[in-house]
């Protein structure tokens, strides 16, 4: 199995940056309690602190799939599209073999 990255981008309301920031600690304390979750990290658009990017690296594609049908992660998940201008992407990269 190899590792992925998921890569989640998010446009978030002005007003609701703060909020948001709360709602994706509560996601990211509920993950690493996950079978297969590794790490994550947030950066911020420089250009555009309003998108908001997610970079999760779970053990395999599997665990993510796990972890994103979850009914805990769906629960927060609806929690934070009120914060958001559009959907969120969401794309799942395999690490190559070689990086391992």
């Amino acid at each position: 199995m190899a590792m992925v990255k998921v890569l989640q981008e998010r446009w978030v309301k002005r007003k609701d940056l703060e909020r948001l920031m709360g709602l994706l600690q509560d996601l990211r304390a509920a993950a690493l309690r996950q079978p297969g979750w590794v790490t994550a990290e947030t950066l911020f658009r420089g250009e555009d602190p309003l998108c908001v990017l997610v970079i999760a690296t779970w053990m395999s594609r599997e665990h993510w799939e796990c972890w994103e049908t979850s009914e805990e992660r769906m629960n927060l998940a609806d929690l934070i599209i009120p914060s958001l201008l559009e959907e969120p992407r969401i794309c799942v990269y395999s690490i190559s073999a070689d990086e391992d």
